[in-house]
């Protein structure tokens, strides 16, 4: 039962995850109308060189967006596989962490021109910072997992 019941939780991440990969996609297509109207209307900008920073900055997260979704899809197809502590999991968790902090320096680089931009570095870097955590973990459960292999 509780297999059961996990498969459907990973089932439902994977069509989740497919779902925001789409709306990156999407994302990507209206790019430049909506870095300008962001620029425009939230950060109250509207001379070139914000709205030249802000569709840059929007570009540049919506590549590091995708390589965190495509992380998290191939993680989830691992641990469909019963691929759990695996060092092919903690490589994606690194592809995470490394995407979460150049996304954080993204929006820090923002911040020259609209200030407000700091606080969306920040929850970039802290949730570097939690996946970065799980992945330590994850380390540590691999290393006691082949401990454990080879007592056996």
């Amino acid at each position: 039962m509780e297999s059961k019941y996990n498969n459907n939780i990973i089932k439902w991440s994977k069509v989740a995850t497919i779902f925001f990969i789409l709306l990156v996609i999407f994302a990507d297509v209206v790019g430049l109308p909506s870095a300008r109207y962001i620029c425009n209307v939230w950060a109250r900008k509207d001379d070139s060189v914000a709205v030249t920073m802000f569709t840059v900055v929007y570009y540049v997260v919506t590549v590091f967006a995708y390589i965190v979704l495509a992380s998290i899809f191939k993680l989830l197809n691992n641990m469909s596989k019963d691929v759990v502590f695996d060092t092919k999991n903690t490589t994606m968790m690194s592809y995470i962490v490394l995407s979460l902090l150049g996304a954080g320096v993204a929006f820090a680089v923002l911040g020259l021109v609209w200030g407000e931009s700091a606080f969306l570095a920040l929850v970039a870097w802290f949730m570097a910072l939690i996946v970065l955590s799980v992945k330590v973990v994850f380390d540590k459960a691999i290393v006691m997992k082949n401990d454990l292999d080879l007592t056996i």
